[in-house]
């Protein structure tokens, strides 16, 4: 019987594996759960991405990816086909972070009210950058962390533009749909966000040779 029922979830898992994220949404917003897990299954890499440059730290970040697989689910009824999934996601998962990030300020402002900010960056920054980061391929250690301590400085609505433009490499076409603002206004965004960022980097005396795309 066990057997049988393996079988049966396979071919279930085999059954959905060919539709497209935009049909997996919609049965899985009608109660289709085999459907919700090929889609987790699909861009559960792309959204703890996303959640660890937004937090900063990789213990946050996987505890933020799963807060943000809830809010889509929950949200799945207010998504329509007819719109691209990956854009309506990212939003999602980027309002949930942003969302967490100003809970996570409260608790520090409590916590550590009258800590140096110094002493703040140890803290909330004190994890080592994910593997496969992109920043490790063309900065040391120090320099990338300076990079991450620069981009979690930043404003909540600059850093998300900032992260979404850089790291998951969105058209500004693209940003601006997610962000849900009109086009100028989201590279206006990325632009004072880099700008923000170089300026850190030439405060904490790193040579900035070349702008981020």
């Amino acid at each position: 019987m066990e057997m049988l029922e393996c079988r049966s979830q396979e071919a279930r898992g085999r059954s959905v594996s060919h539709l497209p994220d935009e049909v997996l949404a919609r049965r899985a917003a009608a109660g289709h759960r085999e459907c919700f897990e090929e889609l987790l299954a699909r861009h559960r890499d792309r959204v703890y991405r996303l959640c660890y440059h937004l937090a900063g730290n990789a213990e946050d970040a996987e505890d933020w990816a799963q807060e943000c697989f809830v809010r889509v689910y929950r949200q799945l009824g207010h998504y329509h086909p007819e719109m691209a999934f990956t854009p309506w996601l990212l939003r999602v998962s980027a309002n949930t972070c942003i969302n967490l990030a100003k809970a996570r300020a409260r608790r520090q402002d409590r916590f550590l009210l009258g800590l140096n900010e110094g002493t703040m960056g140890e803290t909330s920054r004190g994890a080592a950058p994910a593997p496969g980061d992109p920043l490790r391929a063309v900065l040391g250690a120090e320099e990338a962390q300076s990079v991450h301590a620069a981009i979690e400085a930043l404003p909540p609505a600059l850093r998300q533009a900032v992260v979404l433009r850089v790291v998951e490499d969105l058209s500004f076409r693209e940003l601006a749909e997610v962000l849900g603002v009109p086009l100028p206004t989201a590279a206006t965004r990325v632009r004072r966000a880099l700008l923000q960022v170089r300026e850190c980097l030439v405060k904490a005396g790193i040579a900035v040779e070349r702008s981020p795309k």
